[in-house]
């Protein structure tokens, strides 16, 4: 790019002609402009001498553009609109231009959100495309590379410190059982670690959230069998006394399942919040402001229908 005679050109007088060209009248020119009629008497002379041409002489019907003038003007409506577009920030209408968007979480925040979405996006009114990648132990990585747009992840204070998030929602623990198991409606403490537990493990060799906040107090619940899916666990308990401590995002899950119920888990699990997090570098992207946007509303759709 040959930016050394660009710099000595004064960008300001492009826009002055134009709207002279454009009125035929210094008188209105200066009116649009908002500066005075010397001003924009001075400015043409300047632009004049830049282009080294008249650029406009006066005739019966105000001013008439010069070959060169009307051949500038031309360039200029091609080419001002554009420069507009780059200092004004632009809109995002999913109903009017196609995009993809690249998300991935685990399949709890999965479960609690992505029927909204679907409800919500998917109709022929919106161009938009949500590709829901498998949650891995890279997906920070691909964020990084820019392979994904948006992670949903809890908030644990293990993301890096130069990634942009901002809160979606407050998850609460509940534990699911067969229905015809032996456990009332409550859990305590006790009671939990007495019990054998179908854990799930959303990555391999990293301890999940129960686990690290029972570690917290010193204990450890006793689990046979683990896999990474909450929706396969579900379906593992019928006719098992096992007990899964699961997200309340997915409590109507349980609450369909006629083989299923609910119980109350321990006080001393606490609640924890879900984040969506993205690079900095997409902050101002009119896409990705709306995708933000979009995220809010559904998890404000998904968490009133929590209850406890």
């Amino acid at each position: 790019m040959r930016l050394e005679k660009l710099r000595q050109v004064d960008l300001n007088l492009l826009i002055i002609f134009a709207v002279i060209a454009e009125e035929k009248s210094v008188t209105k020119a200066s009116a649009r402009l908002l500066l005075s009629q010397p001003a924009v008497s001075r400015a043409l002379q300047r632009a004049r001498s830049m282009f080294q041409d008249e650029l406009v002489i006066r005739s019966s019907s105000g001013f008439e553009l010069t070959l060169r003038g009307r051949k500038i003007l031309q360039e200029l409506e091609q080419l001002l609109p554009k420069i507009a577009g780059l200092v004004v920030p632009s809109v995002f209408d999913p109903k009017k231009e196609r995009s993809s968007f690249r998300i991935s979480g685990p399949d709890n925040v999965c479960i609690a959100l992505l029927p909204h979405l679907c409800r919500r996006y998917t109709t022929a009114r919106y161009k938009v495309n949500f590709d829901f990648l498998p949650w891995q132990a890279d997906a920070v990585d691909m964020l990084e590379r820019g392979k994904l747009d948006l992670l949903l992840h809890i908030d644990d204070g293990l993301l890096p410190s130069h990634f942009s998030s901002e809160r979606l929602y407050r998850e609460d623990w509940i534990c699911a059982v067969a229905r015809q198991s032996k456990f009332g409606d409550r859990l305590t403490l006790k009671q939990y670690l007495a019990a054998e537990h179908l854990t799930v493990t959303t990555l391999p060799s990293v301890q999940n959230i129960p686990d690290k906040q029972l570690a917290a107090l010193g204990v450890k619940r006793r689990s046979s069998f683990r896999m990474p899916y909450f929706g396969a666990a579900l379906s593992c308990l019928p006719g098992t006394e096992l007990v899964l401590t699961l997200t309340n995002g997915m409590r109507q899950m349980v609450e369909r399942n006629s083989t299923l119920r609910l119980v109350k888990a321990p006080q001393e699990l606490r609640p924890f919040h879900f984040l969506m997090v993205w690079h900095p570098r997409l902050t101002t992207d009119a896409r990705h402001s709306w995708l933000r946007e979009a995220m809010r509303q559904v998890s404000a759709l998904g968490m009133s229908g929590h209850h406890l």
